[in-house]
């Protein structure tokens, strides 16, 4: 998923970035560029809304995708016993592989899938999680069980491929990208090194050589091949079970948030994704959150179901849209999907007897480790798993270092902004303040900064801000702030000069955001969590003397005007004189001036054009 700094109304205490003098071609600062995009041993990650932004802008696609849509919105189904299961043909392509071992990547394919066939059969070991615990949140929910089973083709492969007969659809070094038109009438899988996010997918898949991307650290169980290695907490090889849920037309479970559904009557409201390993009980939205569902964001180990009618909404896609894989699956795929558990006498074919597993059709036993004595292989003492097959134990202590060089900028009576500076391990940041007789505040950000609003005039605060790290939360950081006089909620500028904002936000309002920069480098103002498509802000501030920035980012990077809604900015003076507008650019737009007794001088404005790709 891609980093966002979200738009939010202007708060009235604006200042601006950098000093005055840029080069035309100076990139944003530091503070104000997209944060890298999430690590597969951070949060999870999914990048199906970007992907889809990219897709829909072809007009073509866009009208064949709400088609799909009306399709399943109007099936009707009810749930039978599945004693003939839909075969979906799949192909594996491996990209980018140094000194590639066949025989292991082509075996570590082969667990993946069996994995995929036991998630969406709801035939996996630990679906116990549900009917011994979890179920019993959730009455009148039962767990999906997909009449879907899919394998990787052995017959009849494309010509130039350079497989033969009878081998299976495993690819090495032999495409690129997130589409193979040779490859049309297979479900694809893509792995790559690199994605910047664990993986993604088409929201309804079209099988005409389209597919699903996994990162090289998320695909498969176990110790993986050479650079496909999956990282703990995801090496379970439930991000292709995530992300093929996308290409069977499963949105996120949480939708949209409260009140704006995912198509599927039998999974709650959420107001947002869970992440690592909640506790069964947790709620939002007024009832209780299925963040053990696939399509959350918590860690492989705890998402181990589907429920009942994100099962039928699978089926009816398959039946209503993927025609074509299903009548390439019995042209090219022999004996159903999986391994054959026939040959499994000892009962642990996609096992777990020492966190390690062995999938596979030929069912060898797991691997065991007699180094293993204390056993914690693949466990979590301290809060990091760590995995490996050589059990080392688990790191102790807390190595998450506590965010540095706090500073609180007052904005008004009501609003200050907190920045700070934190070490690369953390990935969110919790922020308490409190004030005596106002009460304890605490809210979590992923930025470096966070604007606290509905202060109370004339109070002294204390502000504490921990980094959040996979081992566990770093000790405070600690600094005091008061706030002026009341300002009746506005702006009177006094001596300094007054500057306004008029926004209107196009239709994703979550990709765009604004920063307010001094001359020290400081962000003493910005923005977040817009969700109001098509929107008016209109704010104003006060600026004293001195030199400033303002920018406006996209991080789609195709600005907020004309191709989703006709969103455009305004920068005006007191006199109402419009200082700087657009809509139309690129990544960013920016505008450089100074205040110099109370009279604004530009100094530049500039943006980065559009570069949409495909």
């Amino acid at each position: 998923m891609k980093n966002s700094f979200f738009l939010v109304a202007l708060l009235c205490s604006i200042a601006f970035f950098n000093s005055c003098k840029k080069d035309n071609d100076q990139d944003l600062p530091e503070q104000v560029t997209e944060a890298p995009k999430t690590e597969t041993n951070a949060r999870r990650s999914c990048g199906m809304h970007d992907h889809m932004t990219k897709l829909n802008t072809d007009p073509e696609y866009r009208k064949a995708h709400q088609e799909k849509l009306a399709k399943v919105k109007n099936m009707v189904s009810e749930r039978a016993a599945c004693n003939d299961p839909v075969i979906l043909p799949m192909a594996v392509h491996f990209q980018g592989i140094q000194n590639p071992d066949e025989s292991c990547l082509r075996q570590l394919a082969q667990s993946q899938i069996d994995i995929l066939n036991a998630d969406y059969s709801g035939t996996n070991s630990d679906i116990t999680n549900w009917t011994n615990n979890a179920a019993s949140f959730f009455p009148g929910v039962s767990n999906g069980e997909a009449c879907i089973q899919f394998c990787i083709a052995t017959q009849n492969h494309p010509a130039g491929s350079g497989i033969a007969n009878g081998d299976p659809a495993v690819t090495i070094n032999a495409t690129s990208g997130d589409f193979s038109a040779a490859w049309s009438g297979y479900l694809n899988i893509f792995v790559q090194a690199n994605t910047g996010v664990l993986g993604y997918s088409p929201l309804g898949g079209s099988g005409n050589g389209d597919g699903v991307v996994i990162d090289a650290n998320a695909f498969g169980a176990g110790s993986g091949c050479g650079s496909i290695s999956p990282n703990a907490p995801y090496d379970l090889g439930r991000t292709l079970t995530h992300e093929l849920g996308h290409y069977l037309l499963l949105d996120h479970i949480w939708g949209g948030g409260c009140g704006q559904d995912d198509d599927v009557a039998d999974t709650p409201d959420a107001a947002d994704s869970n992440y690592d390993c909640p506790n069964l009980g947790v709620s939002s939205c007024g009832s209780t959150d299925m963040h053990m569902n696939y399509m959350d964001y918590t860690n492989d180990a705890c998402m181990y179901m589907f429920s009942a009618g994100q099962a039928t909404r699978m089926e009816n896609y398959v039946s209503s849209s993927l025609q074509n894989l299903i009548s390439n699956g019995a042209t090219v795929c022999q004996g159903g999907g999986g391994g054959n558990p026939a040959t499994c006498t000892d009962g642990i074919q996609n096992g777990n007897e020492t966190g390690v597993d062995c999938g596979g059709p030929d069912c060898q036993p797991c691997q065991v480790d007699p180094t293993c004595e204390d056993g914690i292989q693949n466990g979590d003492e301290t809060g990091v798993d760590c995995g490996g097959s050589d059990c080392q134990p688990c790191q102790t202590g807390n190595n998450c270092e506590a965010p540095t060089n706090v500073s609180v900028n007052v904005a008004s009576a009501s609003t200050a902004i907190v920045t700070f500076n934190a070490a690369p391990e953390a990935f969110e940041f919790i922020v308490t303040y409190e004030a005596q007789g106002v009460g304890v505040q605490t809210v979590t950000t992923s930025d470096t900064y966070m604007i606290l609003e509905d202060l109370t005039a004339e109070t002294n605060y204390q502000v504490q801000v921990q980094a959040v790290c996979q081992d566990g939360t770093s000790s405070a950081a600690i600094t005091q702030f008061s706030t002026p006089a009341g300002d009746g909620g506005n702006c009177e500028c006094g001596e300094d000069t007054h500057i306004g904002l008029a926004l209107t936000l196009d239709n994703y309002p979550e990709e765009t955001t604004w920063q307010l920069i001094n001359d020290n480098g400081e962000i003493v103002a910005a923005g977040g969590d817009y969700n109001e498509s098509g929107a008016t802000i209109e704010e104003s501030t006060c600026l004293e003397d001195g030199c400033y920035t303002f920018y406006i980012t996209d991080t789609y990077g195709d600005g907020i005007c004309c191709s989703y809604g006709n969103g455009s900015f305004e920068i005006l003076d007191a006199d109402e004189n419009v200082l700087a507008n657009g809509g139309d650019f690129g990544d960013y737009a920016a505008l450089d001036i100074c205040v110099d007794n109370g009279e604004i001088d530009i100094i530049e404005f500039r943006k980065a054009e559009k570069e949409l790709t495909q």
